[in-house]
């Protein structure tokens, strides 16, 4: 249950800095130019340079400010089915199944296995390959396809 509760505030919190930090950098840099404009001599025509003096920086503000919200825009994607189960954790409303362990993938470093019941993916941090084969009784959260508890008969 813990790694709900990590993975919901960790994208919550990368989507609103995102709708926090992304105004600001533009509210900033206006500012910030308006103030150069205004301290500038103004030149003549003829001894003006490039149309665009601060080009590499304009493409430095751009490229970060694509990122950022292209970052921001995936992890809140990936949030979603995360807030849909919200209500369903507040009320310990649970979906529930019970079934064989086909296989359990262990991707690596990452803190959950993929584990098959009958034909479908759910996620535990809990179960392991040692338990394919067994036959399990468990809760689940219907959206994120989390199990949050569990039992294994022989």
């Amino acid at each position: 249950m813990w790694y709900y509760w990590f993975t919901l505030i960790f994208c919550l919190s990368i989507v609103l800095m995102a709708v926090i930090i992304i105004p600001w950098i533009i509210i900033v840099l206006g500012i910030e130019t308006i103030r150069e404009r205004i301290k500038k001599p103004r030149t003549k025509k003829s001894e003006k340079g490039k149309p665009f003096e601060n080009f590499n920086a304009i493409m430095q503000l751009t490229g970060a400010l694509l990122v950022f919200a292209l970052v921001a825009t995936f992890l809140g994607y990936m949030s979603v089915p995360y807030l849909h189960d919200f209500p369903h954790v507040i009320q310990r409303e649970y979906s529930s199944e019970e079934g064989y362990i086909d296989d359990v993938y262990d991707p690596g470093k990452s803190w959950d296995n993929e584990v098959e019941v009958n034909g479908e993916l759910f996620y535990s941090t809990k179960i392991k390959e040692i338990h394919e084969g067994r036959f399990m009784t468990f809760e689940y959260l219907p959206n994120s396809k989390l199990i949050v508890s569990y039992k294994l008969w022989e």
